[in-house]
């Protein structure tokens, strides 16, 4: 069954490949916008609409906006304003879209440019995934886009079947939590999401956070911060696969935007997990195929210091501490929101990239650390012993 083709190939191949860049675990395609840019868009199976996220794209491109919208997500207000807006024409190395419907926010409200330390300008998922199959390979770092009509996908995969509710795909998947109690799972598959798996525990009343847990800020959903705790799942089963304590998110609240959406949904997987495979999707006949790549067995490795550093300044290369975890080693030397990261261990962190730096933080074989921060006027030197938070 064909879905309604929302781009197909600027010429008559019947595959494209597209380099993509890694930040932080979201993946970042150029984009071609009415001919212009090219501008830096997530690629988000969790969004069911094309979103710009960067208001000035409204002049930039002289768009007339429509209807305006309220676009509820999951924080702590009540809803952001969007406009919808018709005729984009959005193009990609070798593909091309008909005239699109998008939503543009009138503020970025995910502050993604901040988040990931480049200036993002947009989320698309939904249309880009149903016109194809896509497959995305993490090691590489490269999407291979091919006709619906004309792939199979190789021995080697193994096929899962996806459902596709509110225009996002989901899976069956199974945990354990601390009662060692088989919990059967239905988990959107999230490549907006930089975490491994995300449980709401109001979906189910099996889903209690472990004990060893910290009680944290988790990102900005659409509506501001959101809180909760991180934990371990002791294990999380997708197909034939199982892996072992997995950093988790349990969100405070549940409001994940529309009831029925939400109502079967007990979470979700992103990347952090999904990078372990290579994957194909084929929304058109409702399947995922999985290959694990060399990454399968790595670790689930969580910050260890206790600091999230995003980025600031005009071209979001300076490293700002955004938030200070309780009872960490970050909290115990008196770090504060705002102080500024310049040094890891002697070397400038104005050149590395902040997935980089998350990785320093979290390496669970570091026992020591050295950073050099400033606060308001004062440089300091702090000499951090890491520890697990969870």
């Amino acid at each position: 069954s064909y879905a309604q083709s929302y781009f197909r190939f600027s010429g008559n191949q019947k595959k494209v490949t597209i380099p993509y860049k890694f930040y932080r675990n979201l993946i970042i395609i150029p984009v071609m916008l009415n001919g212009k840019g090219p501008f830096n868009f997530v690629l988000d199976t969790g969004v069911g609409v094309f979103t710009i996220t960067d208001p000035a794209i409204k002049d930039l491109l002289k768009l007339k906006l429509g209807k305006e919208i309220i676009i509820k997500g999951l924080g702590e207000l009540d809803g952001v304003k969007a406009a919808m807006v018709g005729g984009i024409s959005v193009s990609m190395h070798g593909i091309e879209s008909l005239p699109m419907t998008a939503v543009i926010f009138h503020e970025d409200p995910f502050l993604l440019s901040t988040y990931l330390g480049i200036k993002v300008t947009g989320i698309v998922g939904y249309e880009f995934f149903s016109s194809f199959v896509v497959k995305i390979n993490y090691i590489e770092k490269v999407l291979s886009i091919y006709d619906v009509a004309h792939f199979s996908p190789g021995k080697k995969y193994q096929a899962l079947p996806i459902e596709i509710r509110s225009n996002k795909p989901f899976i069956k998947g199974s945990c354990l939590l601390e009662s060692m109690e088989e919990i059967p799972l239905d988990l959107l598959i999230d490549t907006g999401a930089g975490f491994p798996l995300s449980l709401q525990r109001f979906s189910d009343s099996r889903l209690v956070v472990p004990e060893k847990r910290l009680e944290t800020t988790l990102g900005l959903g659409l509506n501001g911060i959101v809180h909760g705790n991180l934990a371990r799942t002791n294990s999380l089963t997708i197909g034939n696969y199982t892996f072992n304590q997995v950093v988790t998110s349990f969100p405070d609240f549940d409001n994940w935007g529309s009831k029925s959406e939400s109502s079967k949904r007990n979470g979700s997987i992103g990347n952090f997990l999904l990078k372990r495979f290579s994957i194909i999707f084929d929304y058109n006949n409702s399947k995922m195929y999985i290959k694990p790549n060399s990454r399968i067995n790595d670790s689930f490795d969580y910050d260890r210091v206790g600091i999230e550093v995003v980025g600031g300044g005009a071209n979001y290369n300076r490293f700002i501490i955004f938030q200070v975890k309780p009872n960490s080693p970050a909290a115990e030397a008196d770090i504060k929101p705002d102080d500024e990261l310049v040094e890891i261990n002697f070397q400038p962190v104005k050149n590395m990239e902040l997935g980089n730096i998350d990785k320093i933080l979290s390496d669970p074989k570091t026992k020591n650390i050295m950073l050099k921060v400033i606060s308001g006027e004062e440089f300091r030197y702090i000499f951090l012993r890491m520890k697990d938070l969870i």
